[in-house]
């Protein structure tokens, strides 16, 4: 298989990637939409601790942790492992972010990147906005993507009345307003 190419079941930018189910660090159930719900997410995918290409790639986005931060994004990054494996990857390395447990790898099969390092940038309703493979998507990079305000939810337009509607009912509640006034003798 050519790991530069992707995999058609890899959610594309503009779909909404399903929701993976992990283990945390000390081998809990955690949905991936419970990593953060309140806006974009990051997420780092790598083989395991023993991959130099997926270490790398921790390496330089834990370096950008607090950029991303004050960015709004959150981090967090899956492995196929076991959860004490990573904790201790974590710790060795000193992430600031949770790093997450796919022990048999069928949360990665269902987004077409087992046995394969990446990333995939997130808006707060999983929709992708961003992806790549392997060490494509330098951290400077992205968080100019991420500043430039690429990670935005789309609005969903509110129905409002027409122009004429709303300036009609303003006059009225303008009116009913005089009219309780009395004049000041």
């Amino acid at each position: 298989m050519e790991r530069n190419l992707w995999d058609p079941k890899a959610p594309r930018p503009g779909e909404q990637a399903p929701d993976l189910d992990l283990l945390d660090e000390s081998g809990r159930p955690l949905p991936l939409s419970s990593v953060s719900s309140a806006g974009p997410l990051l997420v780092l995918l790598f083989r395991g601790p023993d991959d130099a290409i997926g270490r790398r790639l921790l390496r330089d986005y834990r370096d950008s942790t607090l950029a991303f931060r004050r960015a709004g994004v959150e981090l967090c990054a899956i492995a196929k492992a076991d959860p004490m494996s990573l904790a201790y990857l974590r710790g060795e390395r000193g992430l600031g972010f949770p790093v997450l447990a796919d022990p048999d790898g069928s949360a990665l099969s269902r987004w077409g990147m087992i046995d394969r390092v990446g990333l995939f940038l997130l808006d707060r309703n999983r929709v992708v906005k961003q992806r790549a493979l392997g060490e494509r998507a330098p951290p400077d990079a992205l968080l100019t993507f991420v500043r430039r305000g690429g990670v935005k939810a789309r609005r969903i337009p509110v129905s409002r009345p027409p122009l004429a509607a709303r300036l009609r009912a303003r006059w009225r509640t303008l009116q009913q307003s005089f009219k309780s006034l009395r004049p000041v003798r």
